[in-house]
């Protein structure tokens, strides 16, 4: 159901043209209003409120991500020697569901400077092209506390 409210809220934000928290708040509210009548007033799951508190963190880290990733790719761009260094990085993985792996693979691909390159026939292992790469080990921590994390608690 929280997923359900949240593309309502993208598509009154859609219909408005323009992309601000207050039509995303707005078009929130007004998405759990129709799930209430969608439910003929019946309460919505009990997940639906645990899920709230998941998705703010993933979102907040997004946001928090896309903003350091950013920076780092605009310093690596504006100075004359570059701090690049790629490589792939093998991650083995703890989300199990197709749409929790789609979710990690699609955040990891969002972020600037990394791509998911391929997943192992078990699923049990994601191989990822980065840009700047400290030690594999490092690499690996960063992109399994941060997104992978987050992606679980959201689906648990």
């Amino acid at each position: 159901m929280l997923f359900a409210n949240l593309l309502l809220a993208l598509a009154w934000t859609a219909l408005q043209g323009q992309l601000s928290l207050a039509n995303l708040a707005i078009g929130y509210g007004i998405g759990y209003l129709v799930l209430q009548v969608l439910t003929r007033g019946g309460a919505l799951p009990p997940q639906y409120l645990g899920k709230v508190g998941p998705f703010l963190s993933l979102s907040a880290f997004l946001a928090y991500d896309f903003v350091r990733a950013n920076l780092k790719l605009a310093l690596d761009v504006i100075r004359p020697n570059r701090m690049l260094r790629p490589a792939v990085v093998r991650v083995p993985l703890d989300v199990k569901s197709d749409a929790e792996i789609l979710m990690f693979t699609t955040l990891v691909n969002l972020t600037p400077g990394s791509i998911a390159l391929d997943i192992s026939e078990d699923r049990h292992t994601m191989y990822v092209h980065v840009m700047h790469m400290e030690t594999p080990e490092a690499t690996r921590a960063e992109l399994k506390n941060g997104y992978e994390r987050r992606v679980v608690r959201l689906f648990a």
